[in-house]
């Protein structure tokens, strides 16, 4: 019997890999008018699924950690790994910022505790982007659409802003942030550009120690050596209505963090969700996001919130929702 956990899994998958066949173009134009409803598809997955988080720890805190062989080694390998976290904890003060490469085009990520801020743009292949949010093929990169949280008559409020149409759109703040990827649903949003997190060291503490990542490598990244950490990949079976249409049965989400050794901050993240199992060949849409963490400065942190620009017409649901 499939459970509500298993279809909220399904159908947030399946409309994160909306738009993968469209024409270039096209899909990027898709994907941006679909954003906001595969990331509240996705979370509301994660939200349902966080008691799974919570037995996967216990499971691992009750068992007798290995002390030998390849499961010893490993065991030694995390205790190492945690305390490295935990040293990095105290200094992790620090504005996030991400610009991510993807298929669906360029964006940007700023994280700062609580607050977020998610900016993607046109790109220079799509151009200005017209009203009803496809691409004009004219023009450079310009802002295309934000979501996050906002200061609004001094409440903290998650914001959705359309800048090719002038809209945004409010509601309460819900939530909180990715604090690992033990759960499969967390593993599933772990596939999209970029997951908030407030605490990374943390984050990675907790998925090591619950078996949903393992250190695979180390990397040079720009004259900087990294620790290479690999996810346990998410794979979800799509409704048939939807295999039917993209003549696939399966979506699979994978992800990589490339971590500082010695802050133990990421400073390159790799994404990606394909579909595959049925009679037309496999995709993969795949991001990569590069990490820089910005001083605590007040204009710094500032980015770290969506503005709403005057004079957008405030609509109960943004992009045509």
């Amino acid at each position: 019997m499939k459970t509500d956990v298993e279809e909220l899994l399904r159908d947030g998958m399946e409309r994160f890999t909306e738009g993968v066949r469209a024409p270039a173009g096209l899909a990027a134009a898709v994907g941006r008018r679909h954003r906001r409803r595969v990331v509240a598809g996705v979370s509301a997955a994660g939200t349902t699924v966080a008691a799974v988080a919570a037995a996967v720890a216990v499971v691992v805190a009750g068992g007798a950690p290995a002390t030998t062989g390849a499961a010893g080694a490993r065991a030694r390998e995390v205790s190492y790994l945690v305390s490295r976290v935990k040293l990095a904890l105290a200094g992790e003060h620090q504005v996030f910022y991400g610009q991510t490469a993807s298929d669906n085009g360029p964006s940007a990520t700023w994280v700062y505790g609580s607050r977020s801020r998610f900016e993607e743009f046109t790109g220079k292949a799509c151009g200005h982007a017209l009203t009803n949010g496809y691409c004009a093929f004219r023009g450079g990169s310009e802002p295309f659409l934000a979501t996050g949280t906002a200061l609004v008559h001094g409440k903290v409020v998650n914001a959705y802003v359309t800048y090719y149409d002038h809209k945004y759109s409010l509601s309460p703040l819900t939530g909180s942030m990715r604090t690992s990827a033990c759960s499969k649903g967390a593993r599933l949003a772990m596939g999209a550009p970029v997951v908030p997190v407030d605490h990374w060291s943390a984050f990675i503490n907790a998925t090591l120690a619950c078996g949903a990542a393992k250190v695979t490598g180390h990397v040079w990244i720009n004259g900087v050596e990294t620790t290479k950490i690999t996810g346990l990949p998410a794979t979800v079976k799509l409704q048939p209505g939807y295999a039917k249409a993209v003549r696939e049965k399966w979506a699979r989400a994978e992800w990589t963090l490339y971590v500082n050794p010695t802050t133990y901050l990421p400073v390159r993240i790799v994404s990606s969700t394909g579909t595959f199992g049925g009679p037309s060949a496999s995709t993969k849409a795949t991001s990569v996001t590069n990490v820089r963490w910005l001083k605590p400065t007040a204009a710094n942190v500032a980015k770290a919130s969506v503005a709403i620009p005057p004079g957008f017409r405030h609509v109960a649901s943004s992009a045509n929702q």
